[in-house]
């Protein structure tokens, strides 16, 4: 596999089996709480605007993870199995408090409890992304990266066909409530109101742990965090196998990729600044439409049907999802700079849809969905591979992507959500995201004309990439 000795071979086969299996459960929890966002808002009592703040509590946790995860995860956590030990403890830890959220009546907690979540899974995703690149290299990399997402991908979408059977039907809920589009007013001590959605009061939520009942809405959530936690074993199996972690680099290559960063500290401290401006946009992007989804669908101009609306959130998903797959593939055949430039246009297009059909057809709310759900999801796994070809990315500059991915995924939420509810309409999220695709344009192409600059092609490593396509070929026609 890869080149590798037959023991090392066994340990990265055994390695993408359990980083897969447990970046799947990474998408089934962070999207669980998109399309039942508008219950959760129920349960805890408080309106849509507000209730977006539990993505920006739990990307605000997911950054700071990240962050100090790029610091400390290859300078201090240097053995095998203390690598695999510190995947295994997060993924579990985040597992465990996704199941947390449907059970609290308490926004407080809801959000802290979202926090932690993040935080654990902001640290798991930068430890295992960083290493894929670590054990494999810059050149090899970007299809198992591309694949690492796409399993993430898939999360999102079979998340939104797990919520579906524990949804109440239309005949069961106050949409206008859900919505907001009331307000009720009571003396009834038993019963907090707040813009026409009643909630659970914390003696209700006790008796239902104290007598074993599992509210309805709280099963995808436990089915979620049960695979996180039921995979997360798997990196400790790994842990006791007597089969040893490959390595790519050698210290020497270490030592010569850091000076390369060193030499242009200016040129390079603006690059990474338009990296982390590029990461903030894309994932903004992401997070202005991934949470509203449902919500635009059933409280926005179409007023669609509860499932009718958790469709578009299953359009913008499966496209996700689909959009993974299809690069993992692509990434063997086209450079990661093409694939940002067509992943940029295509969401541009899509959004300017959105723009014109979201407001007055369902179907073409759908088809915008899926489109723009399809090409935002290179951009991630292709910037990372971009940018991994220029320079080391395995020690603390790992964390940048998912830090910059944190401050997107914390700032455009309540942004979105907040719009959403004003005087500007729910059709405002969708100019956003239009405006957003545009801004990504001109950073990555500022990204791009600067490193030109600092981090100029290496003939050598072109001449590698020829001799190992030269080397697979001969391999596949002698099988």
């Amino acid at each position: 596999m890869l080149g590798l000795d037959r023991d090392s071979s066994i340990w990265m086969g055994i390695y993408f089996f359990i980083s897969w299996t447990t970046q799947f459960g990474h998408g089934l929890i962070t999207t669980v709480v998109g399309p039942t966002q508008p219950y959760l808002a129920k349960n805890t009592g408080v309106a849509i605007d507000t209730v977006n703040f539990v993505w920006t509590f739990g990307f605000f946790g997911f950054l700071v993870g990240s962050l100090i995860t790029g610091f400390i995860y290859k300078r201090y956590i240097t053995s095998s199995r203390g690598k695999l030990a510190f995947l295994f403890f997060n993924i579990c830890m985040s597992g465990v408090f996704v199941i947390v959220l449907p059970f609290t009546s308490s926004f407080p907690v809801l959000v802290t409890a979202r926090l932690i979540q993040h935080f654990t899974l902001g640290a798991f995703m930068t430890a295992d992304a960083g290493l894929i690149v670590y054990l494999l290299g810059p050149k090899k990399s970007p299809p198992f990266t591309m694949l690492q997402h796409a399993l993430i991908g898939a999360g999102f979408l079979v998340s939104t066909f797990l919520v579906r059977p524990f949804l109440p039907t239309e005949e069961n809920i106050d949409k206008p409530a859900l919505c907001n589009r009331n307000r009720v007013i009571t003396d009834d001590p038993n019963t907090t109101y707040v813009d026409g959605i009643d909630t659970l009061d914390d003696t209700e939520h006790l008796d239902a742990w104290l007598t074993g009942t599992v509210p309805l809405i709280a099963w995808p959530f436990i089915i979620a965090g049960g695979w996180c936690i039921l995979f997360s074993l798997g990196f400790l199996v790994l842990a006791c196998l007597p089969y040893p972690m490959p390595k790519y680099y050698t210290e020497e290559e270490e030592k010569e990729e850091e000076k390369s960063v060193k030499k242009s500290p200016k040129l390079t401290f603006i690059f990474f600044t338009l990296v982390f401006l590029y990461y903030f946009v894309s994932c903004g992007i992401e997070r202005i439409y991934q949470p509203m989804a449902t919500t635009f669908g059933m409280c926005g101009p179409l007023d669609l049907s509860p499932n009718q609306a958790v469709a578009t959130d299953s359009f913008y998903n499966g496209g996700f999802m689909c959009g993974r797959l299809t690069s993992a593939v692509i990434a063997g055949f086209l450079i990661p700079r093409n694939m940002i430039l067509i992943s940029l246009v295509n969401c541009v297009l899509a959004a300017g849809l959105l723009c014109l059909l979201a407001g007055t057809s369902m179907y073409g709310l759908y088809i915008g969905t899926a489109w723009i759900g399809f090409f935002v999801s290179w951009q991630f796994g292709a910037a990372f591979s971009w940018v991994a070809a220029k320079v080391n990315i395995t020690g603390y500059l790992s964390s940048i992507f998912f830090v910059a991915c944190g401050f997107g995924g914390m700032a455009t939420p309540p942004l979105s959500g907040y719009i959403f509810t004003s005087s500007l309409g729910p059709m405002s999220i969708m100019y956003l995201t239009l405006l957003f695709c545009l801004l990504q344009c001109v950073l990555y192409l500022s990204m791009y004309l600067l490193a030109r600059s600092i981090y100029p092609p290496k003939p050598e490593m072109e001449k590698e990439i020829e001799q190992e396509k030269t080397e697979f070929l001969q391999k596949e026609e002698n099988l």
